[in-house]
């Protein structure tokens, strides 16, 4: 196998894995740069400040 193979074969292994990535993940609610339990600014990709209020968001909303 030369090495540009093994780059192609690489390349093609991690879009696989990033679109096997994006396909799992539950679509959810979408950024608002406040974070969705306690509403602390956030940069406007997050959705909360932490795991905590991710996991109590999660548990009040009935997703787990």
């Amino acid at each position: 196998m030369s090495s540009d193979d093994f780059d192609i074969a690489s390349e093609r292994e991690e879009l696989e894995r990033s679109m096997a990535i994006a396909a799992k993940r539950p679509a959810g609610p979408a950024p608002t740069g406040r974070c969705l339990y306690c509403e602390e600014i956030v940069n406007d990709e997050q959705r909360w400040c932490g795991v905590e209020c991710r996991d109590l968001w999660e548990k009040y909303r009935g997703r787990r």
